[in-house]
């Protein structure tokens, strides 16, 4: 535009500094073939117009001259800064094709499977190892699939562990919770693989999904929860009989002492003891006496019949029999039945002076607990019960009676031997 308004003004002053040049030739022409005055004035006047002329023509060569050089100064701003903007515009392209060429071998250096999706659920990026992870699941001449597609190629390889009825109940489903879990999710495959998946939505809309298979992990804490599993059935267990330890039976009673408190139930106890066990030892050894303290544990496990009913190995030769819910009447059809499958198991004692097997010797409380007293009372009424059938003959029980449970705990008696 600026070359175009100067190319008029070029020609007028070319025009103006030509009749200019005409004029003042004229006018010393005349002068030299003029004699008169006036006339010498008048081509004096004329000379002296063209001269003006001539200044004029100068002066708007000068000013002409001075914007032709503003405004080329200015073009050549204008395109030192296009040019500029070119090469920023460039090396911004540049980088940003760096940047997203680094990205895409960052992500498929990570042995993690990655797919990013956009506002419009379609498919923006996605890693090899998610191709990998699974095989199939993704096209690749197919980069802007969208995540419906996705989720129906999933239903077709059978991906979900679980059947699907309705299939597109289901995707509608995994659309409307896409990047709202706030854990990542724990998946079991088909084909017996572990996946964990996280799902994060961005600000501007993304889905980010990032997948990795943790099965040697989870197998890992399967097997250390089936290890702490079988610690804390051993802790429990008596390494002797198999049965309950005591401090199975002491964390069981606490508890079933409270929930009785709260029911108000009855809670009976029998304590076991058997006959002349040191006599058994002494005349069959140890090994033996080992032996015969299983063949019990068989005896009195074959009398529990009730769910919750709990048999355990208090001390040495002693062993305990918790029952919730049972009163008195119960706890002693109990009693009973242990004394005479002991009798018809008949392992012999020939060291005994009761009889020419083993024996026991029983004690039975039962009580309706309350919250505000303790459950070793139970146990020490139950204990010197069992005391007193010892001291009545053996071989037979005794039900816990007022002054069994008024006995202080450290008033001597059979208390429970060291393990054996």
């Amino acid at each position: 535009m600026a070359s175009q308004r100067a190319a008029p003004r070029t020609r007028t002053v070319v025009f103006v500094a030509l009749v200019a040049l005409v004029l003042e030739v004229a006018a010393w022409w005349w002068i030299g073939t003029l004699t008169s005055s006036s006339a010498a004035a008048f081509a004096v006047s004329l000379g002296m117009l063209g001269m003006a002329l001539a200044l004029a023509i100068i002066w708007l060569l000068l000013r002409t001259n001075r914007l032709g050089l503003l405004e080329l100064q200015h073009a050549r701003t204008a395109a030192a800064r296009a040019v500029e903007h070119e090469r920023a515009t460039q090396q911004a392209q540049r980088e940003a094709e760096q940047a997203s060429v680094l990205l895409v071998t960052a992500l498929d250096a990570l042995p993690i499977g990655i797919a990013i999706f956009d506002q419009h659920d379609r498919q923006v990026i996605r890693n090899h190892y998610l191709d990998e992870l699974f095989p199939g699941l993704y096209i690749p001449e197919s980069p802007q699939e969208t995540l419906v597609t996705m989720l129906h190629r999933e239903l077709e390889m059978g991906v979900p562990p679980e059947e699907v009825e309705h299939k597109d109940e289901w995707i509608a489903q995994q659309l409307a919770e896409r990047g709202s879990h706030a854990q990542p999710i724990l998946q079991r495959q088909a084909d017996d693989r572990w996946i964990h998946t996280y799902e994060v939505r961005t600000p501007q809309g993304f889905t980010v999904v990032a997948r990795a298979e943790v099965t040697d992990l989870v197998r890992k804490e399967q097997l250390l929860a089936q290890a702490n599993e079988q610690l804390s059935l051993q802790s429990a267990t008596d390494g002797l009989t198999g049965i309950a330890n005591r401090r199975r039976f002491d964390e069981t009673l606490a508890t079933e002492w409270l929930r009785a408190s709260r029911s108000g139930n009855p809670l009976s106890l029998l304590m076991v003891d058997i006959d002349h066990f040191k006599l058994f030892n002494d005349h069959y050894g140890h090994l033996a006496g080992d032996e015969c303290l299983r063949r019990v544990s068989h005896v009195l496990s074959a009398c529990v019949r009730r769910a919750g009913e709990v048999l355990a190995r208090y001390g040495g030769e002693e062993f305990v029999m918790l029952m919730p819910g049972a009163d008195v009447a119960q706890a002693v059809a109990m009693a009973q039945r242990c004394l005479n499958r002991i009798e018809q198991d008949a392992i012999p004692h020939g060291s005994s002076s009761t009889a020419p097997h083993v024996t026991f010797s029983i004690g039975i409380a039962w009580v309706i607990p309350s919250a505000s007293d303790d459950a070793e009372t139970l146990v020490n009424a139950a204990d010197t019960a069992m005391y007193r059938a010892k001291m009545a003959g053996r071989a037979r029980y005794e039900v816990a009676d007022i002054a069994d449970w008024e006995i202080d705990k450290d008033a001597h008696r059979t208390r429970p031997a060291r393990l054996i």
